[in-house]
């Protein structure tokens, strides 16, 4: 009696075993954002073992499910009705190992959640990186200013200054970020894998002279600028060391492609993909390793632009042993797709299988200038689901998002009007309240039941992506079983998953909606 009396007590303040259930609002967006503040704030409880043969489901949905736990059984139920898809789990083929999901602490991120309580950054950093959250398990830093500051800077912008002897982090860095990600931190149960990319080094070290425009570093490999600049990277890194904050790696530089644009209208500094191979092999490289971040300790990414520059920029870096040996991996952003398919990820790994692949930036909102954070767009939630996915299914270890959370405005930034955006997480200090958006969810059907160390299996057919569809299968470390399905379609989909271990699963997939299975043998 006392526990069926809990029970619906529970039920009744919107918690059902442990979890909290999200608080929707419609801001007439397609779907709805869920509401937070002090006194209510959606959480969810981690995954655990379940017996054998009892699959737990979770479900999002654009009709206003959020992370929605239910449970289904093997080999038990009949076939629902929908568009059938017959999958077999294929436990003979083990492809690429996760290396992480995240988000990034942007000037404009760090600066946004700084002007919650402290109540409510401590709550929405755990919203990100906690149990109780989406536990991410990364998180991209700038080094130095973006388009996503309130202002242009760097970390020295006094010239000449070859020393370095002007270096300094600024408020950015140690007011807000360096705080934030120690209290993220304490609340992962993950290391979190930080790492940082460079938007310009100091005006002064590049042919335009500006931190905006077509420029690239001054004269060539090896010279004093080339050194100096690749020391400025060693100096933000000691500076982090020295306020307790570790990286665990760094990507070269930020959009490279962008600086040899002319008029260029934010931050950027150019690099050829010849240029940032003889960087890497002659400067930055043996800088790093000098200095105690060399590649069995550290994870220098190349790239970090789009996958239409693949698989080029990558077999001109990488194919040379120099470079090669410093660098870790290809860092790679969403913008274009539809310029090159994700079959260039395949002929990277195909080329280059000792090198991983992470996807490092991807945001929404510049789509719909009317209101770019757009609360509740259910859209931009489905192309975020569906671009992991994809990536996943070519050999990308892992997937970040960009800006974590953004103002009402959708900034702050000091490009101006025009460039503002949307994210996971959009707060209203002059409230109190901030808002949890459908991307958000799309990263946790992914982040929080794929932990480092899980890998992707295979199935038949190999890939399902039939642009509304897409489904993969993994294992996690702990040795459960994890298939993932996002459906774009109108209508219902049937699932019926062979697994050779277990049996027949027939699955019910809902219109517009993530869905998570965990089982376990």
């Amino acid at each position: 009696m006392k526990l069926t009396l809990i029970l619906i007590i529970c039920i009744l303040i919107g918690t059902t075993f442990g979890s909290k259930k999200c608080n929707g609002r419609d801001f007439q967006r397609g779907s709805i954002a869920c509401v937070a503040n002090e006194q209510m704030n959606d959480e969810y409880d981690p995954v655990v073992h379940s017996s054998k043969g009892v699959v737990q489901v979770f479900t999002s949905t654009k009709s206003g499910k959020r992370l929605e736990k239910s449970e289904k059984r093997f080999n038990e139920g009949d076939i629902p009705s929908g568009y059938r898809w017959n999958i077999k789990v294929d436990h003979s083929k083990t492809h690429q190992e996760i290396i992480g999901f995240g988000t990034a602490l942007s000037d404009a991120a760090v600066l946004s959640i700084g002007k919650m309580s402290p109540k409510l950054q401590r709550q929405i950093l755990s919203d990100f990186f906690s149990e109780k959250g989406i536990e991410l398990s990364m998180a991209r830093t700038t080094i130095a200013g973006s388009d996503f500051s309130t202002r242009k800077y760097t970390y020295d912008d006094h010239d000449w200054d070859w020393d370095l002897k002007q270096f300094n982090l600024v408020d950015e860095d140690t007011k807000y970020r360096i705080p934030q990600m120690k209290i993220a931190n304490e609340v992962s149960k993950h290391k979190i894998k930080y790492f940082g990319s460079p938007w310009s080094g100091p005006a002064w070290l590049k042919t335009n002279h500006q931190l905006t425009g077509k420029g690239t570093l001054l004269e060539k490999a090896g010279s004093k600028p080339w050194e100096t600049y690749a020391n400025y990277l060693i100096k933000w890194l000691q500076a982090y060391r020295t306020h307790g904050i570790e990286f665990w790696g760094m990507t070269v530089q930020n959009e490279p492609a962008t600086g040899l644009q002319d008029n260029f209208p934010w931050n950027t500094m150019g690099y050829t993909p010849e240029m940032e191979r003889d960087f890497v092999k002659t400067d930055l490289g043996p800088a790093l390793e000098r200095n105690g971040w060399g590649p069995n300790q550290f994870n220098l990414m190349v790239l970090d632009h789009n996958r239409d520059l693949l698989p080029n920029w990558a077999d001109t870096v990488l194919g040379d042993a120099g470079a090669a040996k410093y660098a870790k991996g290809v860092a790679v952003h969403w913008y274009g797709n539809g310029a090159a398919g994700p079959e260039r990820y395949d002929q990277v790994h195909e080329r280059h299988p000792n090198h991983f692949i992470l996807a490092t930036e991807a945001c929404n909102g510049w789509q719909d200038q009317s209101w770019p954070i757009s609360l509740g767009n259910w859209d931009f939630g489905e192309s975020y689901a569906h671009d992991i996915i994809r990536d996943l299914s070519h050999w990308v270890s892992g997937w970040n998002d960009w800006n974590a959370v953004l103002d009402m405005d959708g900034g702050p930034i000091w490009v101006g009007k025009g460039h503002f955006e949307s994210a996971p997480i959009i707060v209203d200090p002059s409230k109190g309240e901030y808002f949890k958006n459908p991307m958000f969810y799309a990263l946790a059907h992914f982040a929080k039941f794929l932990p480092p160390g899980s890998k992707r299996i295979g199935q038949s057919p190999e890939v399902v992506d039939n642009e509304n569809l897409q489904s993969a299968a993994f294992i996690r470390p702990d040795g459960g079983y994890v298939y993932i399905v996002i459906n774009s379609w109108n209508d219902q989909n049937a699932f019926i998953l062979t697994d050779p271990l277990f049996g027949e699963l027939r699955m019910p997939v809902e219109p517009h909606s993530f869905n998570t299975w965990v089982y376990y043998p």
